[in-house]
């Protein structure tokens, strides 16, 4: 047996024999996989539990990797050659749903140029644009609620985020072709939330490349409309004076003066509709869950949603639930040469699952990690290998700001005209849907006052 000498996080080199591998729980791959699909939060945290930043994760079928928590280990890959740790997503059951073409699952210089080109409308002045947009939105969407109700949250705010894709992203905003793309797109979700439907559906399209069944059905439906748009857009007498970003990915052009093809902004715009629409959802849903339960950081909330924010008391509540329940919970990368990571060599071809959810709760990076505490970031200072909900590197979700945005006018604008209250004490649990997680019971509350 060889031995290799590692560097290890205090500079020391340890002596590791070359076979050496992370822990691992004694589990099947089967029991792995169903723990990981039933309940990945819990796992995941568990795993850390176990054997604090680093482990080895087997799934069903011979798939697996390493999982790391270490922010050392995130910030080698973070800023490695991408050539080198290549996203791991291009292989998932999400590559049928976006396309081959989605930012998800590009790498290298094409994920180059399609981030170029869908960079511009999510920065400056155009993105601070969104924000009256944003705030009318959900407005309407408050409008319908009723003092003295208990109503669930998440489906409050998908109404609000699926209305914000329509008008900001796609630039629909009435009329029977906004209403039948929202019927298109809903229907698609619904069967995207139903797991009987979806785990057939991710093991099919993983080992076929393509959808099946009715997920399939309604995805064309959804691209039809989709390529309507694109056409109808195309002929719009003043395309080059709109600000939806539907109509700036038309007029985008690379370094070569290149447009997108109908292909790679159906891709793009798939990927928008699924990365911004229940995400940010979610996240606004666990948001106000940890609110009501936390009356100081409700009451500083609301404080600064009525008379202003000059501390940005919203963004430090909106960083502080992005920490604690990140709806993402991991990202992946797929190493393609020997990677050192916590002290171990892992091979070539191997997967890395970065745990955002365990770096995010690392009890050596932050004090009390398991407290919803808003205050910890007060001044807007996150440390960028600690603080991940977004991911990091050349692959840091490109709408992170967009997402921070819109969580911002929408707290203010729920905030400014309610008063809401738990319907129970106990914490709502992390329950996945698809690849996010959401709360258990919807983010159930008390809808004490409505201001009209």
């Amino acid at each position: 047996m060889t031995a290799t000498a590692i560097p290890t996080d205090a500079g020391e080199h340890a002596l590791r024999p070359a076979s050496d591998v992370p822990p691992s729980p004694q589990r099947s791959g089967w029991k792995t996989t169903r723990r990981w699909i039933a309940a990945q939060a819990d796992a995941i945290l568990d795993l850390h539990g176990q054997f604090g930043d680093i482990a080895t994760v087997a799934f069903a079928g011979g798939r697996g990797g390493v999982i790391t928590r270490s922010a050392d280990d995130v910030k080698k890959l973070f800023t490695a050659d991408p050539a080198d740790v290549p996203v791991a997503t291009a292989g998932s059951p999400i590559g049928p749903f976006v396309g081959e073409h989605s930012l998800l699952t590009l790498n290298g210089r094409r994920h180059l140029r399609q981030r170029r080109l869908l960079l511009p409308p999510f920065h400056g002045d155009r993105m601070r644009g969104y924000a009256a947009d944003i705030q009318d939105i959900a407005g309407a969407v408050v409008d319908e609620w009723q003092a003295g109700t208990t109503i669930k949250l998440q489906p409050q705010m998908q109404a609000i985020t699926l209305e914000v894709i329509l008008r900001i992203v796609f630039g629909v905003s009435d009329g029977a072709r906004h209403d039948e793309l929202k019927a298109a797109i809903i229907k698609l979700l619904a069967l995207t939330e139903n797991r009987w439907v979806m785990l057939p559906t991710f093991i099919l399209a993983t080992r076929a490349g393509r959808l099946f069944g009715p997920v399939a059905q309604v995805s064309k439906e959804v691209d039809r409309l989709i390529y309507r748009e694109l056409d109808s857009r195309r002929e719009a007498p003043d395309l080059e004076r709109r600000t939806d970003i539907l109509s700036m990915l038309l007029t985008a052009r690379d370094e070569d003066g290149e447009p997108m093809s109908q292909q790679e902004l159906r891709d793009e715009l798939v990927t928008l509709l699924f990365a911004g629409h229940e995400t940010t959802a979610s996240q606004l849903s666990w948001t106000f869950e940890r609110l009501v339960r936390h009356p100081e950081a409700m009451a500083a909330a609301v404080e600064a949603a009525k008379h202003g924010d000059p501390d940005g008391v919203i963004d430090a509540t909106f960083q502080e639930a992005l920490r604690l329940r990140p709806v993402v919970p991991v990202t992946a990368r797929m190493v393609q040469r020997p990677f050192e990571l916590s002290g171990y060599t892992i091979p070539a071809e191997k997967l890395v699952i970065v745990s955002i959810l365990g770096l995010n709760r690392h009890p050596d990076r932050y004090e009390r990690p398991e407290e919803f505490d808003p205050t910890r970031y007060a001044g807007g200072k996150m440390d960028t290998y600690t603080w991940i909900p977004f991911g990091g590197g050349v692959r840091r979700c490109i709408g992170a700001a967009f997402a921070m945005l819109e969580g911002r006018e929408v707290l203010r604008e729920v905030l400014r005209r309610t008063t809401l209250e738990a319907v129970h004490v106990p914490d709502e649990r992390m329950k996945r849907r698809n690849v996010t997680m959401v709360p258990s019971e919807g983010a159930l509350v008390n809808v004490i006052r409505v201001d009209r």
